[in-house]
């Protein structure tokens, strides 16, 4: 899987997100924004990394607050890592504050019920889509290619 480092990260995401950059990513993770753990110091970004940050800023331009918006993306981030191949993921909150992500294939809302305690929400996301998009997003990125001239 191809990793980016957060500059590259950061143009791919402003694709569908012009006013993104390096700076903007810097001022949402230090007010709880989402940012994956780093990896020999340094931030990368591979597809679940990037569809979390991309759902974070989506979220901010729906009016959600940075806090709230990457509380969600992270716990996509970890949902689609725990389930790599789920075309849907729940985002559960149950009536005892516990949250976590689940395949939603695999995951039963009909009792209204998990674990004994009472589902306060679950939020459905289509990650197939995410993919998808994300790799609209890599390949209009990748058409220009290196950094850009003094003054431009």
């Amino acid at each position: 899987m191809t990793q980016f480092y957060r500059k590259a990260a950061c143009n791919i995401v402003k694709q569908g997100h012009p006013s993104f950059d390096r700076q903007a990513e810097s001022d949402q993770a230090a007010a709880g924004g989402f940012r994956p753990d780093p990896f020999a110091g340094q931030l990368r970004y591979g597809e679940p990394e990037l569809i979390a940050l991309d759902h974070q800023q989506s979220l901010k331009a729906e009016g959600y607050s940075v806090r709230l918006a990457g509380d969600r993306a992270t716990r996509l981030h970890r949902g689609i890592v725990a389930n790599p191949e789920a075309e849907r993921l729940a985002l559960v909150t149950l009536d005892n504050g516990n949250r976590f992500a689940v395949n939603f294939d695999e995951f039963d809302l009909t009792t209204g019920y998990c674990s004994g305690s009472m589902i306060r929400e679950a939020i459905i996301i289509d990650v197939r889509n995410l993919r998808a998009r994300i790799a609209r997003m890599i390949e209009d990125a990748a058409a220009v290619v290196g950094e850009p001239d003094d003054g431009e």
